[in-house]
């Protein structure tokens, strides 16, 4: 599957049709799992070791991102986010950073090759 762009909303929220909470395993009421690495959200069903950084997902399909998590990662409204379905759950980034990413990898292949 490939990624999905996604909108954040002025309350922070992206919106998972039915079909995408079904590939996900999330649903209202589902406690769910935030993970930040390297800048990328990875959300699944389970707890979350930190209050006030855990998503929640309501019966609309509405998937909440904290206000203190969008703060962290610089995420504003409007902000466009791709998203991987990863079963179970999801991984959340940014273009930019996915980008970013891109381009540090292609510079460590480049040098790694001049050696």
């Amino acid at each position: 599957m490939r990624a999905i762009r996604l909108q954040l909303d002025t309350r922070g929220r992206v919106l998972l049709t039915p079909a995408l909470r079904a590939a996900t395993g999330l649903e209202p009421g589902v406690k769910l799992q935030v993970v930040v690495e390297d800048g990328e959200l990875a959300i699944s069903p389970g707890e979350s070791a930190e209050r006030g950084r855990q998503p929640t997902l309501d019966r609309k399909g509405r998937l909440t991102l904290p206000g203190q998590l969008r703060k962290s990662l610089n995420l504003a409204p409007g902000t466009v986010l791709l998203l991987r379905v990863e079963s179970p759950g999801l991984r959340l980034v940014t273009p930019g950073r996915l980008l970013g990413r891109l381009k540090a990898a292609r510079l460590a292949l480049t040098e790694a090759l001049q050696d």
